[in-house]
C-alpha cells in the first residue's frame, strides 16, 4: 500500500495537525516529530495542513511576533474574534496559527479555547483533511477530537510520553501511533490501549556537524526527572578522581544551579562545568561533545537527542528503560538506575548505585580503543533511522486509520 493511495474521490491524501500547541515549537519533541512527519509526507505528494495556537513549551514573550515572522509566517488581515491570525507555507505545510494571549497551554483562557474550537470547525470544512493528527488530554483537546470525528474525519493520536493517565482520553480516536515500541508496550500495560509504533521522526541532517572538537561529557536539560542528581554525583566523582574531565550542560526547562543548591553541593563543584541556554541549533553542542549522557529517571519514550547524537557518531551512556534502547538501535552503553529514582526523582544515588555509571563513563573517557569502538557503533546505529522507511510505514498506518474511520462511519449510518 502506498502513502498516497487514491481515495474514492481520486485526489491526494490530505493530512492535518490540529492543536492549540504550536507545531513549530523547537522545545517540544512531540511538535517537532509531527512537523517532521507532515513535511516528510509532503515530499511523497501528500497535502499537509496545520491549525494551531501559539502555546509553546518555551515561551517567546514579547518576541512572539518576531519569532513567527522569522519562521516565514505573516500576520493576516483576518482575525478570529479578537485574536490575530498568522499563516504561510512552512516546510511545505499550509500553516495557520491563532495568536493566544497566553503562550502556555495550561493558562489559555476559556474564551480563547472557545474561539479556537469554533474556528477549527470552519478550518476543517475548508481544508477538508482526510485525517487529523493530534495529541493532548485537556478539555479542548478532547473537544477537538470529538468534533473531528463528528465531521467524518479520522483522528490519529500521537502518543509520545508517559504522562497520560486516563483511558478516556482516547474515546474519540480512530488510531493511536507511538514513537517507540517501548511507549506502545507501556500504554498497553498501563491503560490497556493498543497502538502502532511508527518510530521517532527526526531528520538529523540539519544537526550534522562538519567538524568536531570533542571535549565534554554533555547532559541536556538538568531536570530532576532527567537524572540531574546522578549527573551531579558524576561531576563530583570526576572532581576527585579525574579532574581533566569536562562537562557541558544545556539548560532548557531547568537550570543546573538550583539543583546543585538543593543537593547541598558547593558551587565550586561547577568549575569544570560549562552551561549553555536552550539551543535551537544543537550543532554547536555536538561539535563539542565527546560523550552524551542520558540518565533519565522517568519513562523516556524515545529521545530525539539520541538520534542526533548517534548521527554525529557520538557515544551515549543512557538509562536502560523505556524507548531508549530501541532508539539507540544497538549503540550506546545502557545502565540500570536505582529503583528509588523511578519514584523519587530527587533521590541522590549512593556510592554503590553510582559506581556502574562512573566506571562506564571513566572507561569511555580514558580508553581510546574502547571509545573508538563506541563511535563506530553509534555511526552504524544511525543508519537504522531511515526517514524514508519511517515515512513509508507511516503512510500505510494512515491508510489503516482511514479504513477504521470508514468502518466507524458505516456503523453510525446503520
Amino acid at each position: 500500500m502506498t502513502i498516497n493511495e487514491p481515495l474514492a474521490t481520486k485526489r491526494p491524501l490530505r493530512v492535518g495537525f490540529l492543536s492549540p500547541t504550536a507545531i513549530i515549537d523547537p522545545a517540544s519533541g512531540a511538535s517537532q516529530s509531527i512537523l517532521t512527519m507532515l513535511s516528510s509526507l509532503v515530499k511523497h505528494g501528500v497535502h499537509s495542513y496545520a491549525l494551531t495556537g501559539t502555546c509553546f513549551d518555551s515561551v517567546h514573550g514579547n518576541e512572539i511576533s518576531k519569532y513567527l515572522s522569522d519562521q516565514g509566517l505573516k500576520l493576516s488581515k483576518t482575525k478570529i474574534g479578537a485574536l490575530p491570525l498568522w499563516n504561510g507555507i512552512y516546510q511545505g505545510i499550509n500553516m495557520h496559527m491563532i495568536y493566544m494571549q497566553s503562550q502556555r497551554r495550561m493558562t489559555v483562557t476559556a474564551l480563547e479555547e472557545s474561539l479556537f474550537l469554533d474556528n477549527a470547525q470552519d478550518w476543517l470544512r475548508q481544508a477538508k483533511p482526510d485525517l487529523i493528527i493530534t495529541f493532548g488530554g485537556l478539555l479542548l483537546d478532547k473537544a477537538i477530537m470529538q468534533t473531528v470525528q463528528r465531521m467524518g474525519i479520522a483522528v490519529v493520536f500521537y502518543l509520545a510520553n508517559g504522562s497520560y493517565g486516563k483511558r478516556s482520553t482516547f474515546e474519540n480516536v480512530d488510531l493511536i501511533i507511538t514513537n517507540s515500541g517501548g511507549t506502545a508496550e507501556f500504554y498497553r500495560q498501563k491503560l490497556k490501549v493498543n497502538s502502532i509504533n511508527v518510530g521517532l521522526f527526526v531528520d538529523p541532517s540539519p544537526m550534522m556537524v562538519k567538524s568536531k572538537e570533542p571535549k565534554y561529557v554533555t547532559f541536556v536539560n538538568p531536570q530532576a526527572e532527567k537524572g540531574v542528581t546522578l549527573f551531579l554525583k558524576l561531576v563530583e566523582c570526576a572532581a576527585k578522581e579525574l579532574p581533566e574531565m569536562k562537562f557541558l550542560v544545556v539548560e532548557s526547562r531547568a537550570q543546573l544551579l538550583p539543583a546543585l543548591q538543593r543537593m547541598n553541593l558547593p558551587e565550586s563543584l561547577l568549575v569544570n562545568v560549562t552551561t549553555l541556554p536552550r539551543q535551537n541549533d544543537m550543532r554547536k553542542v555536538y561539535e563539542l561533545t565527546k560523550i552524551l549522557i542520558m540518565p533519565s529517571f522517568w519513562f523516556e519514550a524515545a529521545g530525539r537527542v539520541l538520534i542526533e547524537a548517534t548521527s554525529n557518531a557520538i557515544p551515549v551512556i543512557a538509562t536502560n528503560r523505556g524507548g531508549i534502547p530501541e532508539t539507540l538501535a544497538g549503540a550506546g552503553i545502557l545502565l540500570d538506575i536505582p529503583k528509588e529514582c523511578t519514584t523519587n526523582y530527587w533521590h541522590v544515588p549512593s556510592k554503590s548505585e553510582l559506581e556502574p555509571w562512573w566506571q562506564s563513563l571513566k572507561k569511555l573517557w580514558e580508553d581510546k580503543t574502547y571509545y573508538e569502538q563506541q563511535v563506530q557503533r553509534a555511526a552504524e546505529a544511525s543508519k537504522k533511522h531511515s526517514l524514508e522507511n519511517k515515512t513509508n510505514h507511516l503512510g500505510a498506518v494512515l491508510q489503516k486509520a482511514l479504513s477504521i474511520r470508514d468502518e466507524r462511519m458505516q456503523k453510525r449510518s446503520k
